[in-house]
Parts: C-alpha cells; sequence; structure tokens
C-alpha cells in the first residue's frame, strides 16, 4: 500500500513539474501549408461567415448536395492569437473544392468565439503569422510558387482588415530589380 500511494505522489509531482514548465500546452502554430498541428473545431457561427465569404460563397452554391451536407468538412482551422489579448482567432485551410487549383486557401476569422469575422482571405502555398504587429495585429505572410515565379505578399491589419503591405514578384530565370 505504501508503495501505490510512494507511485501515486510521485506521478502527481512528475505532472505538476510538466504543467509548470508549460510542456502540457503545444506551442501555437504560426506556419501553414498542408497540415494543421493541433485541429479546432469550427462553431456554426464560424462557418456561417466562412461560407458567406469569396470564394467560398459561390464555390460552396456550385458543389452537389452530397458536399453540402457537412460544410465542416471542406475546412481544418487552427487556433492563433493575432492581438496579445486572450482572444481566440482562426486561420483556416479549405479542403477538397475550398482550394485553388494550383494553391490553398486561407481564411483568418477574428474573435471565433464571440462575433467571428473573417478579416483576410488569400491564395497561396503557405502562410506565416509573424511575430511583428500591426495596429496590435500579428502580420501575416503569404507565399505563393510555381515552376516559374514565386510571390510573396505581407499583410498588415488596418483596424477592420488586413490589407496587402507589400507584394514582392520573382520571376526564375530574371534578375530582382534592386
Amino acid at each position: 500500500m505504501r508503495l501505490l500511494r510512494a507511485v501515486f505522489l510521485g506521478l502527481s509531482f512528475a505532472e505538476m513539474v510538466f504543467v509548470a514548465y508549460g510542456q502540457t500546452t503545444p506551442p501555437e502554430q504560426k506556419v501553414f501549408s498542408d497540415t494543421i498541428q493541433h485541429p479546432a473545431s469550427l462553431s456554426p457561427e464560424v462557418l456561417k461567415v466562412l461560407l458567406a465569404s469569396h470564394p467560398a460563397k459561390e464555390t460552396f452554391e456550385i458543389l452537389n448536395e452530397s458536399e453540402k451536407h457537412d460544410p465542416s468538412q471542406l475546412f481544418q482551422a487552427a487556433e492563433v492569437h493575432l492581438t496579445s489579448s486572450n482572444e481566440v482567432d482562426l486561420v483556416v485551410i479549405g479542403l477538397g473544392p475550398m482550394r485553388g487549383a494550383e494553391n490553398r486557401w486561407f481564411w483568418v476569422v477574428r474573435t471565433a468565439n464571440k462575433t467571428p469575422q473573417v478579416i483576410l482571405f488569400s491564395g497561396g502555398d503557405s502562410l506565416e503569422v509573424t511575430d511583428k504587429k500591426t495596429h496590435g495585429y500579428k502580420d501575416i505572410g503569404v507565399v505563393w510558387m510555381s515552376s516559374l515565379e514565386t510571390e510573396t505578399s505581407v499583410y498588415q491589419f488596418d483596424g477592420t482588415l488586413y490589407k496587402t503591405r507589400t507584394l514582392n514578384n520573382l520571376k526564375i530565370g530574371t534578375t530582382p530589380n534592386p
């Protein structure tokens, strides 16, 4: 009995140490491309704003009834924190028909647990939530690549939505402008 109690106390202590050092909470994902490391569920309110936004609205309208049956299967999301507050925001990746021919579709949804709002849509191969901030919100970078060119966009928050701040296009086999 004493041995069992000692083992239990030892395991309880080890759990407290891991919690104290943050070992139970995984780090927040910053770069998104093919997979979401820790998927978050989409509330009906978030699905509603996603399906009302471009190009999800137009795409959803042309889907067959079996594809429309469960719209949550068309998206995958991860929780992010765009501000320093405890507000939960989402990076959402389109799945299946909710993507481009040569790229992924990304939506950024603000205040996902209260009054969700799509504040950025972009197509690309990857999206990165950076540590740099504009108007209190983290800047977002998107990269799109083809066999002949690479396009990088940096989006900054303007107080309402994310807007393109810089756009660079490098064509393969050309010299970039200084």
